[in-house]
């Protein structure tokens, strides 16, 4: 049995301490308490979950739906300490949606833990950096279709609850995919039914859906005042620092953690400049980010003023509730898998373990 031995551990709920850690076939085995500590600087926690990744390394899904972006995505994301992630497709044709549904099944590689379509069904209104032509209007042929497709895959998918018919929406509540509200204009009243109706979680806060106004709460009034899951991008870009610390003031344990990064591909229709970090498409719309799951908390330490340990929850223990891996990752726990980040006091990362094996760092 494998032992990693810490001074110092962040288990997602509480600092250990002096303690070693035994890892069998890729799982924590034990956790107990011993003299003869090996690292005795920094600390070790849970493995980051980003439930919004377009790719890496050059290959952007959107543009190359295959099992090498998947690949190419985990290899670069592994070295700031995501160990798990949701592919995202921008919003597609169905024939693209179709090839990363069967890339995503077929990939035998690491990390991958579903697929996050975000789109097609969006409001034309607050579509963002996604291309108008891919957005469809939802019918129930199309969304058996999608059901169908994804079965056996876990699968994230946004959507503007204003543009369905009643029928259709209720078919996809009642279906095995987690559905986020998100690229909407809906209104506060609107919003709030489609929580009612099941639907739990909101994508990306302040960013492509209505705001918050004195007489018309919108979207961000309805994850205000709700216990909707909702993501948020602290990049400084996609949102004000100052909003983040009022986000999490009003929105507590229910907020998480995103990337919503992307790379630079010309290799098919979805195509963002970068400059000081910052990634936009042809008509300058924000497209996207440059951020790590690292620089996230980071940023949630250091701009907003989260302490470390919610910061670190907040890239760990909810994601994994909102996308239901709670059982394998997100904290460290007898049972689960063994991925963890062995950060030095700094929030720099030493090394990092993928299911008890070191990364490529």
């Amino acid at each position: 049995m494998q032992e990693l031995k810490f001074a110092n551990i962040f288990t997602g709920s509480e600092w250990i301490h002096d303690q070693s850690i035994g890892i069998e076939n890729g799982r924590i085995k034990s956790i107990a308490s011993v003299d003869d500590i090996s690292v005795k600087s920094g600390f070790l926690c849970a493995g980051f979950i980003d439930l919004q990744l377009y790719g890496g390394g050059g290959k952007l899904f959107s543009n190359q739906t295959t099992v090498d972006c998947i690949a190419s995505t985990f290899e670069e994301h592994i070295k700031t300490g995501t160990v798990a992630f949701q592919i995202t497709l921008n919003c597609s044709p169905k024939n693209t949606m179709t090839r990363a549904i069967e890339a995503c099944k077929n990939y035998q590689g690491k990390g991958l833990v579903g697929l996050h379509l975000e789109g097609p069904f969006f409001n034309p209104v607050r579509r963002g950096a996604h291309q108008e032509e891919f957005v469809q209007k939802p019918d129930m042929a199309l969304v058996e279709s999608l059901i169908a497709e994804t079965k056996g895959l876990p699968t994230y998918l946004t959507i503007a609850p204003e543009m369905f018919e009643s029928d259709v929406l209720d078919r996809l509540i009642n279906s095995p995919m987690m559905l986020s509200i998100g690229h909407s204009d809906a209104s506060f009243e609107q919003a709030n039914a489609a929580i009612d109706q099941g639907i739990s979680r909101i994508t990306h806060l302040f960013n492509a859906m209505s705001q918050w106004q004195s007489r018309a709460l919108g979207i961000v009034g309805t994850s205000f005042s709700s216990q909707a899951w909702t993501s948020i991008i602290v990049d400084g870009l996609h949102c004000d620092f100052e909003s983040v610390k009022l986000a999490k003031k009003l929105k507590g344990d229910r907020l998480y953690l995103i990337t919503d990064a992307v790379t630079h591909d010309v290799s098919g229709p979805y195509f963002f400049s970068q400059r000081n970090g910052r990634f936009t498409n042809d008509a300058g719309t924000l497209s996207g980010s440059s951020l790590t799951m690292q620089q996230a908390v980071q940023n949630c330490v250091e701009k907003v003023n989260i302490p470390l340990e919610e910061a670190l929850r907040m890239a760990t223990v909810y994601p994994a509730k909102v996308a239901n891996l709670e059982q394998d990752l997100g904290s460290i726990e007898v049972g689960k898998r063994a991925c963890f980040i062995h950060f030095t006091d700094d929030l720099e990362i030493e090394q990092v373990w993928y299911d008890g094996e070191p990364s490529l760092n």
